[in-house]
């Protein structure tokens, strides 16, 4: 039964596509990232790649579950929101400053981590490519 209703699907979708039928129904936007928990950093791989200026790094964030981002562009800006510090594990508070990963399309699967601004800023430019596992 659930496969004829799925092939009935298909077929409507389909003949709506050539012009024979109905409309298909808008595809249901999923949440963009609903399976990537905000405080699940500490299976993640975190390395600070280069520091390019005052307001800039280029991170490399690995993770098995969620996603693999061999060189992402960081900004540096102020938390809008509570939150922990996905390499030290700290607590964000809103309105202190860090560094998010910067926004582009698609989305980063990401884009909701913050890194402590002193963190990032702690870590010499001559070691910024030593590893730095979260937690």
């Amino acid at each position: 039964m659930q496969e004829a209703v799925s092939i009935d699907r298909v077929w409507r979708n389909t003949m709506a596509l050539v012009g024979a039928g109905e409309r298909p129904p808008a595809p249901q936007r999923d949440r963009i990232h609903a399976g990537y928990r905000r405080d699940a950093y500490h299976g993640c791989s975190i390395r600070i790649l280069e520091r390019q200026a005052a307001t800039s790094a280029t991170v490399a964030w690995m993770d098995a579950t969620a996603c693999c981002y061999g060189e992402q562009i960081w900004r540096r800006c102020i938390a809008r929101r509570n939150g922990v510090c996905a390499i030290s594990g700290q607590r964000i508070a809103k309105g202190d400053p860090i560094y998010r990963p910067r926004l582009v399309h698609p989305v980063p699967r990401n884009f909701d981590a913050m890194i402590l601004a002193s963190v990032i800023e702690a870590v010499p430019l001559k070691d910024a490519a030593e590893p730095r596992n979260a937690r």
